[in-house]
């Protein structure tokens, strides 16, 4: 049995309590990754002009994309292509915030009971905002977000965010285009002065109208 002020402690270190309006981030954990690229080794082949029957550099084409696509979703903080994420609290939060994406659905909201029941909370106790981007997860006006059992993760939250390649915006895309071509050669770090470029500016002024802000 715990001391009250242990108790105390256990509760702000799984933030039970919302401090000055502060919400826990859960711990996101991709669980299906995408099957498809925003852009293809072909596009991407012909920005950079290389002939398209000389597959020398294929895979190196196609690493390039994967660190284009890690560089745009991080700064914009969207996920291009369909894929489903897990998003973990040890309690539930007074709000879920999904953190990435346009949220195409929630798959469930499973979390432990008071007696470490694996249970799963029903879609009539909570609404999704998918107006907002990132998306968020609310109590409804009839439903509640019930008390968990006192361990790490109680709460699981799954969804998907994404869509098709050709629902990204050729903007998006271009930039994507940029960066590879930038990698492609440029096969170190650019210095100037004494910082390091991570995305070129161009890059930053095609993103920032696509990237979601934290509110």
């Amino acid at each position: 049995m715990h001391s009250p002020f242990f108790t105390f402690l256990y509760m702000l270190n799984y933030n039970y309590f919302s401090i000055d309006g502060y919400v826990n981030y859960g711990k996101l954990v991709l669980k299906t990754a995408p099957t498809d690229t925003a852009i293809t080794l072909a596009e991407a082949k012909q920005h950079l002009r290389v002939d398209s029957d000389y597959d020398d550099d294929n895979d190196y084409i196609t690493a390039l994309i994967g660190v284009a696509t890690n560089q745009v979703e991080e700064f914009t903080r969207r996920r291009l292509i369909s894929q489903t994420y897990n998003l973990f609290f040890d309690v539930f939060p007074p709000y879920i915030d999904l953190q990435v994406g346009i949220v195409d659905s929630v798959t469930h909201v499973k979390y432990y009971d008071n007696n470490n029941v694996l249970q799963t909370l029903d879609s009539s106790n909570y609404d999704l905002d998918d107006k907002i981007k990132p998306g968020r997860i609310y109590e409804s006006n009839d439903g509640t977000f019930p008390d968990t059992y006192e361990r790490p993760n109680a709460v699981e939250v799954e969804f998907v965010v994404g869509g098709t390649a050709a629902e990204v915006e050729d903007a998006i895309k271009q930039a994507m285009l940029i960066i590879v071509g930038r990698y492609y050669e440029q096969r170190q770090d650019i210095v100037l002065g004494t910082q390091v470029q991570e995305i070129p500016l161009m890059v930053e002024y095609m993103l920032t109208p696509y990237r979601f802000l934290e509110l």
